[in-house]
């Protein structure tokens, strides 16, 4: 994996229309090192390409009365 510098993050915030004070760039480097290394290791994974996650997600509630409401 190519080295993950403070410049690079501060290039990659500007070119997505972000400022991040300097006081936080290393905090932000490392949050983004980590991201990508669990990326690297979530395709390193053999699946097949039908698999379906095991979650869903939705931004909608769960409708009344539903015994996993919540979960």
């Amino acid at each position: 994996m190519q080295e993950i510098t403070t410049q690079f993050i501060r290039t990659l915030a500007s070119a997505n229309g972000i400022q991040i004070p300097d006081d936080r760039l290393e905090l932000v480097r490392a949050q983004y090192e980590t991201f990508i290394r669990t990326l690297a290791e979530i395709n390193s994974l053999e699946l097949a390409q039908e698999a379906e996650p095991a979650i869903l997600f939705s931004l909608m509630p769960p409708a009344p009365g539903r015994a996993d409401a919540g979960r």
